[in-house]
């Protein structure tokens, strides 16, 4: 970073050794968020700039991936409003959806490594895919917000400001998008939950 800041040949150097350490991990977070590759693609390249232009921002009292991440997250949330803006609606948050929440987060721990557990995880992540896919495909910018409370544990003070919002404004997102969530892994998460796929889905009080 600071011969980023130095610029020249010592700053060409420098985003080539970013590109290498950090250009796959990021593709596969902006591919996570867009679901087209080529798109993908250009994010990344578009990240990694605008890190160089930044780089004075970057203090270093943090680790260099997790500032990567959210020059990223930025840059995804343009693109993703850019070509599918959301509305926000009056949406209460149910426990129907934090516990969805805790399934996701509960996916991405630590695995069973007995040979019953592997053979469910495998089927539990075909499932996963299908109903993650799904949701990104039809809702890319609520996909990413529920990736970055089940995976990444953000809060919804750190998401407004990925989202530039109010914080009333992102609350209400925020549980649109649990809804949204609750509707496309409903499969999934009777799995998770033990129950059988075709059981009736359950209505929030």
């Amino acid at each position: 970073m600071q011969a980023c800041r130095d610029g020249g040949r010592a700053a060409e150097r420098a985003l080539r050794v970013l590109h290498h350490d950090y250009a796959g991990a990021l593709l596969n977070d902006a591919w996570q968020s867009l679901r087209n590759t080529e798109q993908a693609q250009d994010l990344l390249q578009e990240t990694l700039l605008k890190a160089w232009r930044h780089c004075s921002s970057f203090r270093g009292d943090s680790e260099l991936f997790p500032w990567l991440k959210q020059v990223l997250r930025h840059a995804a949330i343009d693109w993703l409003r850019k070509s599918r803006p959301e509305s926000s609606i009056d949406e209460p948050g149910s426990a129907a959806a934090a516990e969805l929440e805790d399934a996701l987060r509960a996916h991405h721990g630590g695995p069973d490594d007995s040979p019953e557990g592997q053979l469910a995880q495998q089927q539990l992540d075909a499932v996963y895919r299908r109903c993650a896919e799904r949701f990104a495909a039809d809702h890319p910018q609520a996909a990413a917000v529920i990736r970055w409370i089940a995976e990444d544990d953000l809060g919804p003070a750190e998401i407004a400001q990925l989202l530039q919002r109010s914080p009333g404004a992102t609350r209400e997102f925020i549980s649109q998008c649990r809804k949204k969530a609750r509707h496309y892994f409903h499969d999934w998460y009777l799995l998770a939950a033990g129950r059988p796929v075709d059981a009736p889905e359950r209505t929030s009080p």
